[in-house]
């Protein structure tokens, strides 16, 4: 009798729903419906058993999560991706019974986000010929992403970007972004959108105002599809120096000019646009600041991807929390662990990311000390580290050149230096690890 009472009351509910809730029509667009804190906009939409919908959520100033059910509230999908308060939360469906669903739309609970915003809603059954290239296009995602080194994503982006010149509105070219690039990107894409909050409206933003750059980059980009040899030197190479070595995945997408790289839980990511960056590139629009010399680095396109490389796969061993006895010293601890990956980096393959900055810090090094010294355990970075945009009279990010030297005074005096790679890299008590190093008491210019 309990069973069939539970049972009714399901039916029963599903039933006052369908009768009540707005049903959305497929291939219909329902724009500016208003989402607040203290409601879930839901609503019922029918469905074809093995019909391919894309379901489009466009955020309009407010951060959602999008959850599809079936009529037992059985949630069959949710979609929360990093595109934050403005952009689409896009997924396939293809039902594996005809039916009505429920699609429900909540404000995500987290700072920052407005009680109050906007959404449009679309879902479109797509046609035969456009599911079969969804099918292919999903074929070729799964092989890639079953690969060490990922590189497909260099592909679509170039799709987009061809595919401006037939926008007719800046509408048109997110759309374009996102279609094309980001509802298309492999595993290491998806992290690496995650990580640094990449989103259709900035690569748009990041393409219209360096339009000659990317341009001009283009051909430098497709030298990372001859990369995987180059990953599995390094990697073989690391692992000589520090036996503990973990070997990670790496995924080339190209970027917004905001990372050259960095990691994720599974892979390496490299912005590929910074990372293959020469001085044969367009750099006018950068108006020959800190980050065009960057940019203008002189190594060979081979030798940045190897550095790069070495580099991140070094922070993909690094502890991620201080030893509990260790006095806290942000600042620091953030210039080691950045100025020991080029360090490391160097010992791997013969190079590193930031030799634009050993001229400068060589001559300046003992005022760059003082400096360093007086606020070492402070929290701000803004002095020392990821400053391209407001540094002046000096090269950017000088707590890499910091970190370097700290790290290169510990191996210079070690007696095991072997034991001492391993020391460095796995450093957990920042303060400790500078007295032993005795770089306090180096001889500086």
């Amino acid at each position: 009798m309990k069973i069939y009472c539970t049972v009714l009351l399901i039916f029963l509910s599903c039933y006052i729903f369908a009768q009540n809730a707005q049903k959305i029509e497929i291939n219909k667009q329902y724009p500016d419906i208003t989402i607040n804190k203290r409601a879930t906009f839901t609503c019922a939409v029918h469905l074809e058993k093995s019909a391919m919908y894309e379901i489009s959520v466009m955020q309009k100033g407010i951060d959602v999560v999008v959850t599809l059910s079936d009529w037992s509230n059985k949630s069959v999908r949710e979609q929360d991706t990093p595109n934050g308060q403005n952009g689409p939360e896009n997924f396939d469906f293809s039902p594996t019974e005809t039916g009505n669903y429920k699609l429900a739309i909540k404000r995500l609970e987290e700072t920052g986000n407005p009680e109050e915003g906007k959404i449009s809603i679309n879902i479109k059954k797509l046609t035969k010929a456009e599911a079969h290239a969804k099918s292919i296009m999903k074929k070729e995602l799964a092989e890639e992403n079953k690969k060490n080194v990922l590189t497909l994503d260099i592909d679509h982006f170039w799709e987009a970007f061809d595919n401006l010149k037939d926008c007719k509105t800046h509408a048109d070219s997110v759309d374009t972004f996102q279609k094309k690039y980001l509802d298309r990107a492999t595993d290491g894409l998806i992290d690496f959108s995650r990580v640094r909050d990449f989103s259709a409206e900035k690569f748009v933003s990041a393409v219209s105002h360096y339009p000659k750059f990317y341009n001009s980059i283009r051909q430098n980009t497709y030298e990372v599809k001859k990369a995987e040899p180059l990953i599995e030197e390094v990697f073989k190479r690391f692992k000589e120096l520090y036996a503990n070595f973990k070997p990670f995945k790496v995924c080339f997408a190209i970027g917004i000019l905001s990372s050259g790289g960095t990691v994720s839980q599974n892979f390496v990511l490299i912005g590929t646009e910074i990372t293959t960056s020469t001085s044969s590139v367009d750099l006018s629009e950068f108006n020959n600041n800190a980050f065009s010399k960057v940019l203008a680095g002189q190594d060979s396109i081979v030798q940045k991807i190897k550095n790069i490389v070495a580099h991140e796969s070094v922070h993909t061993q690094q502890k991620t929390s201080l030893d509990s006895n260790a006095v806290g010293c942000p600042l620091l601890t953030d210039i080691m662990l950045e100025g020991f990956c080029d360090f490391i980096g160097e010992l791997t393959v013969g190079g590193q990311i930031n030799k634009t900055n050993t001229s400068y810090g060589d001559s300046h090094e003992k005022e760059l000390w003082q400096h360093l010294k007086s606020e070492m355990c402070s929290d701000s970075t803004g002095h020392w580290l990821y400053n391209y945009g407001t540094v002046k009279d000096k090269p950017a990010d000088l707590g890499y050149y910091m970190g370097y030297e700290i790290a290169k005074e510990y191996y210079k005096h070690a007696s095991d230096q072997k034991q001492a790679i391993i020391d460095i890299i796995e450093v957990d008590d920042p303060l400790k690890f500078l007295l032993l190093s005795r770089y306090d008491q180096k001889e500086k210019k």
